[in-house]
């Protein structure tokens, strides 16, 4: 099974813009809460993926929200060298509390 939840709050700033195919992408990046004793690693920072309706929302730093979506998988071959990635896409958001 191919999914991801997470539940933060947005951490900075979303960059939008529109692919060159003219969709639009929202890059959001959501830290989460680790259960971490060091005060300075108390969070992950996830870099999220949305697309289309999910990138015209409106996200504002310190909004917590929870995302559901999967996993895309990048490969790249380049000079003869593969090159792997993944990202985290989101299929939709909640936004959480007042």
């Amino acid at each position: 099974m191919n999914s991801f939840y997470l539940v933060g709050r947005v951490a900075e700033e979303p960059e939008k813009f529109e692919s060159a195919n003219g969709v639009k992408v929202c890059r959001l990046r959501v830290s989460v809460e680790k259960n971490s004793k060091d005060p300075q690693d108390s969070y992950d920072l996830y870099e999220v993926a949305l697309f289309r309706n999910l990138a015209e929302e409106n996200y504002a730093i310190g909004q917590c929200v929870g995302i559901a979506g999967k996993l895309q998988a990048n490969n790249l071959e380049k000079d003869g060298n593969m090159y792997y990635s993944a990202r985290l896409v989101g299929n939709s958001v909640s936004f959480i509390g007042a």
